[in-house]
């Protein structure tokens, strides 16, 4: 691994590590990495199922979600997925820094050794020094270097997964939200055009909502955290269908886990709507034959009355015609 450091510049730090060798002999233990011809697997085996076999190439993708909702953790996932298949994967981080990622991904048991890093978080020297502008505002001045500094990495790297968290901080170095509006959608098309798949994150908040980046971007994923339990559900999926409707998810000690919701539909058979016979001549004649294929029963009664007997009696004469 080599580290490049680029110094310090208007109170923000930038230290790339970058991997020549991507590891393309490594192995990932859950079985994750394959994914359908044509699409790029997530990393979570549920979320590729929601997807329909994953991410499509060269596109953009937005992560919405509170605090502590999980969008770290799978952009993580995304980009070691990829790492592990001998891709260039490349974060780049506005908010923590890389030392903090790499030791809370370690926690996790996701190596990040072959992933590169773009740190632009600022360190402790911009509270230190506490620099001002007198003739020009932040933004304008930030703006420059901070761009300059991906277009760099971006070049040289020439990455095929890039996890940008979070894109709402560019929001401060744009004087008003129609340059916003302007320059994420540059960025967006340089990455992509650079040959790269791209997951970033929001920090959407009532009073800075991220609605805008939901139209910038080819896909969105929402992210949800309550009290009843974790839920995710894609939104938006340019060029593709999807599973609908928000699916069950959870963050483990070894990363996310995601299931999918089982629609009817979609397990569905044709049958022939006939009478199932108990064995029971009785219990056939009081139920005009039987039980109807295709219908839900429930037998009820206190203990002891013959509930499980009953279940069973059905159970053995479908068993005895070879079901």
């Amino acid at each position: 691994m080599t580290t490049i450091g680029k110094g310090v510049s208007q109170g923000v730090s930038n230290s790339v590590s970058t991997t020549r060798e991507a590891g393309s002999s490594a192995e990932q233990g859950n079985g994750l990495e394959q994914a359908t011809s044509g699409r790029l697997s997530t990393g979570i085996l549920g979320l590729d199922e929601i997807l329909l076999g994953g991410f499509i190439p060269r596109r953009t993708y937005l992560l919405r979600g509170g605090p502590g909702c999980g969008k770290t953790t799978l952009g993580l996932q995304f980009l070691t997925t990829g790492a592990t298949r001998g891709e260039r994967c490349l974060f780049i981080t506005l908010g923590e820094s890389e030392a903090l990622i790499r030791k809370n991904a370690a926690s996790v048991g996701i190596d990040l050794s072959h992933v590169c890093f773009l740190d632009l978080s600022p360190n402790s020297g911009f509270f230190t020094e506490m620099e001002s502008y007198d003739i020009f505002s932040p933004a304008e001045v930030e703006r420059e270097p901070t761009t300059q500094k991906i277009i760099e990495v971006v070049e040289d790297l020439k990455p095929e997964r890039v996890f940008l968290d979070a894109m709402t901080q560019f929001r401060f170095l744009s004087t008003d939200a129609f340059q916003f509006r302007k320059q994420v959608l540059s960025f967006l098309r340089f990455l992509v055009e650079s040959g790269a798949t791209v997951l970033f994150t929001s920090e959407g908040s009532e009073s800075a909502p991220d609605d805008d980046l939901q139209f910038m971007s080819d896909g969105v994923i929402h992210l949800n955290s309550s009290p009843e339990g974790r839920t995710i559900s894609v939104g938006k999926l340019r060029g593709s269908d999807f599973r609908s409707g928000w699916h069950s998810m959870r963050l483990t000690g070894t990363g996310m886990q995601v299931f999918p919701r089982l629609p009817p539909q979609m397990y569905q058979q044709e049958y022939v709507a006939e009478s199932i016979s108990s064995g029971v001549p009785e219990v056939d004649e009081m139920l005009h034959g039987g039980l109807e294929r295709g219908t839900i029963t429930i037998i009820t009664g206190p203990s002891g009355v013959g509930k499980t007997t009953l279940g069973l009696q059905f159970m053995k004469e479908a068993a005895g015609r070879g079901e």
